[in-house]
């Protein structure tokens, strides 16, 4: 059995960086990995403008007087252009966002001036220069790379590419990915099943964990326990997909034929974890190209180990060679004793005691029970190292909404 720092790095070796680029529009990019890096061609702002509403002076004129009282001589709103100039005690007043020319370099807040009449202000006494002054490329600057290439593009990358003009732009295609359950027990859902068959949630579960804007993902059934047609729906998928993900025939029953086939018509490159759920767990390749990752059966253990290697590998296939699963410290609400020697990853719930995270577990570690994964926000992972468990001790806590 090999830890998981080393399957990382055994996945990482032998991933084919897929590279093949397109071209799509800003709209239609959400979810894709950018396959260019992105310069500014302008700047944002591209004026200096008033961070507030308030009135716009000229500092040095301002200090070399003694007198407060300024005449309002006009107004500047958002995208307005203004071009006048300002004489001694004169000012401009301003809206957030107004652009402002560079003699009109110091911004006092509205609520800071004292109005005499509509055309007449008393300006503080005291003020220091370029107050409330957002300056020209504060927030991007002209020639400047804004968001880097393989970068997952969110809500808030889109709209940054939309400031700068960006309509189309370069991404990585989408992976075609098959998704495949093996085993004589499985029906689908919908179907009428004897007493000894189980429908199959593995497969629907997955599909919906990959049903990602950048991926292409193929419901491929289920396959019986048959060498031959195991061995042909395996041929048939590795010319059309760029990665097959099967749930089950990963152990080493007689008739989990799924690894001593890869290892026939292609490589595998580990077959079983130290972790728990999921040790059997294997990942390989065929034709030197397309990975295939082969899930234990039982619903949790598919369901973890999916979450601690699928996207990796997805996330290895775009040159994100390093972007593992994303842990952070919460606080243990329960205590537990546990098995020396390999990794545990545990359902966890989350809840705040005196402005404190901490984590209960569920009741039962069943790697079955796809209750808990439902009742769950995410795994709890404790180090092989570890055999005791204690309220208040510092644990690893992997939420499932950071599925990249």
């Amino acid at each position: 059995m090999i830890k998981t720092e080393t399957a990382y790095k055994l996945i990482q070796r032998n991933i084919n960086v897929k590279n093949k680029i397109t071209r799509v529009a800003l709209r239609e990019s959400l979810g894709r990995y950018l396959a260019e890096d992105i310069k500014s061609k302008i700047n944002i702002p591209p004026q200096d403008n008033s961070a507030v509403d308030g009135i716009a002076i000229n500092y040095l004129k301002y200090k070399n007087n003694s007198n407060y009282c300024y005449e309002i001589i006009s107004e500047i709103n958002a995208g307005d252009v203004f071009n006048k100039k300002i004489g001694k005690n004169q000012c401009v007043k301003v809206s957030t966002g107004a652009h402002l020319p560079n003699y009109l370099d110091t911004v006092i807040m509205i609520e800071d001036v004292k109005f005499l009449n509509n055309k007449l202000v008393e300006l503080p006494k005291i003020l220091t220069t370029k107050k409330n002054v957002r300056k020209k490329g504060e927030d991007i600057k002209k020639g400047k790379i804004i968001i880097t290439k393989k970068t997952v593009l969110r809500s808030q990358e889109i709209g940054l590419l939309a400031s700068i003009n960006k309509i189309t732009i370069k991404v990585f295609e989408k992976i075609k990915i098959a998704i495949v359950s093996n085993g004589n027990e499985l029906v689908n859902p919908g179907t009428t099943k004897k007493n000894n068959q189980i429908y199959d949630s593995n497969r629907f579960m997955l599909m919906d964990l990959l049903k990602l804007p950048c991926n292409i993902v193929t419901d491929s059934g289920i396959l019986n326990d048959d060498y031959e047609k195991i061995k042909k729906k395996i041929m048939t998928l590795k010319e059309k997909n760029d990665l097959i993900v099967i749930s089950g025939g990963a152990s080493v029953g007689h008739k989990d034929y799924v690894v001593k086939i890869i290892k026939k018509i292609g490589k595998i490159i580990f077959s079983s974890l130290a972790i728990k759920p999921g040790r059997p767990l294997s990942f390989g390749i065929l034709d030197n190209k397309v990975p295939i990752l082969i899930l234990p059966g039982n619903p949790v253990a598919s369901f973890v180990t999916f979450n601690l290697f699928g996207n990796f590998i997805l996330n290895c296939m775009h040159g994100l060679i390093s972007k593992k699963p994303d842990f952070f410290l919460v606080k243990s609400n329960f205590n537990m004793m546990k098995k020396y020697g390999r990794e545990e990853y545990l359902r966890g719930k989350l809840v705040k005691k005196k402005k404190e995270l901490f984590v209960n577990k569920y009741s039962t570690e069943g790697a079955g029970i796809l209750s808990s994964v439902v009742w769950s926000d995410g795994l709890i992972k404790l180090n092989a190292e570890t055999k005791q468990v204690k309220i208040n001790d510092y644990l690893q806590f992997f939420p499932y909404n950071k599925t990249r």
